[in-house]
């Protein structure tokens, strides 16, 4: 829900902050679920009965979520809190406050400070005893609560706040593994950038976008020239450097120009990018800018200085095109007919 407010907000306001949106939202949710649930039982003596709900809901915005949320907005929060529940004027109702305020706080800092996992378990553990025990006190003195009836409510809370810790732990280090897998699948370790796996997928999509709706579609291909002879020359490693500098270079020339383009790295030295809705022309224009600025940055070598140009074939797609092969294919002659007939320029056909 949150992140499709975010986005609807993003579509009007792009440079809005992500970050202050979500503390609000996250204000709002813990302000309508406490309050709401406080209603349910005015009047009813048993103002004691949502305790646990009000820890868990402090504990996970602030360890959780890690929402930024200032003092003077949980204040706001609580003293709206305390006059709809009409405390306002009860001592014992503002001692709980600041016990609650300080376990906001407690939570964010163990969060911040976290090492290992089981010092990890144990400090938010403990924090969140300390805390729910001072807490349950004050409510048995307010309510005067049986004994029995406190200490079965507390050890609810650490049972309920432990398994939560357990499960989205687990579920945030299967989402980790998940996003882990996912980077590694779609991308190239040495230059960061897409992989030929990630290519055919994207391209693949692409093609049969632009074939559905009509629209241009126009294909990349390029290598560096003569790159063996800088391994050969320099080593593996000034050749590695070479790669990943070219890389940057160009994704940092695409983000200038169009930010929704893409590199692909799909084989040794040899990268692609896929023109969505461009023809051939405006497609060059940017390709021809890239030449440029790697044609004229110097790779530096610890014993040396070189330059490097690039060769390209550039192509449309065209009615004829029966697959995205036809399209690759015709990219790729025009790349080997740039290297053919002198490299350091760009084929278009």
């Amino acid at each position: 829900m949150t992140d499709r407010i975010i986005n609807h907000l993003q579509k009007g306001h792009p440079a809005i902050n992500v970050g202050k949106i979500r503390t609000i939202i996250g204000l709002l949710y813990m302000a309508i679920l406490i309050i709401g649930a406080q209603l349910s039982v005015e009047g009813t003596g048993n103002g004691w009965v949502f305790v646990n709900f009000q820890i868990f809901a402090v504990v996970f915005i602030s360890y959780f979520l890690q929402l930024e949320i200032k003092f003077w907005q949980m204040a706001i929060v609580i003293v709206a809190f305390m006059g709809i529940n009409g405390t306002l004027m009860i001592p014992l109702s503002w001692l709980f406050a600041g016990i609650y305020v300080g376990l906001y706080f407690a939570m964010k800092m163990v969060k911040q400070h976290q090492h290992r996992a089981w010092n990890n378990f144990v400090a938010y553990s403990l924090v969140n005893l300390v805390f729910s025990a001072a807490m349950w006190t004050i409510m048995k003195f307010r309510f005067d609560l049986h004994p029995i009836t406190v200490g079965w409510e507390l050890l609810f809370s650490f049972f309920f706040m432990t398994i939560t810790f357990v499960y989205i732990d687990s579920v945030r280090a299967g989402a980790n593994t998940l996003a882990q897998l996912t980077y590694t699948t779609n991308f190239d370790e040495l230059t960061h950038v897409h992989n030929f796996y990630a290519y055919k997928n994207d391209f693949s999509q692409a093609f049969e976008h632009a074939q559905r709706h009509q629209n241009p579609l126009t294909l990349m291909l390029f290598d560096i020239d003569h790159f063996k002879q800088v391994n050969d020359a320099y080593g593996h490693l000034t050749g590695d450097h070479v790669l990943a500098t070219v890389s940057q270079m160009i994704m940092q020339e695409l983000a200038v120009n169009d930010v929704k383009l893409q590199l692909y790295r799909t084989g040794g030295e040899e990268f692609t990018i896929i023109f969505a809705n461009y023809t051939s022309t405006q497609a060059h224009t940017i390709v021809d800018a890239i030449a440029r600025r790697i044609r004229e940055t110097p790779m530096q070598d610890t014993d040396a200085t070189f330059d490097i140009t690039i060769s390209a074939g550039l192509t449309q797609l065209q009615s004829t095109d029966e697959n995205q092969v036809d399209v690759y294919r015709r990219a790729d002659e025009q790349l080997y007919y740039a290297k053919r007939h002198g490299r350091d320029q760009i084929s278009v056909g």
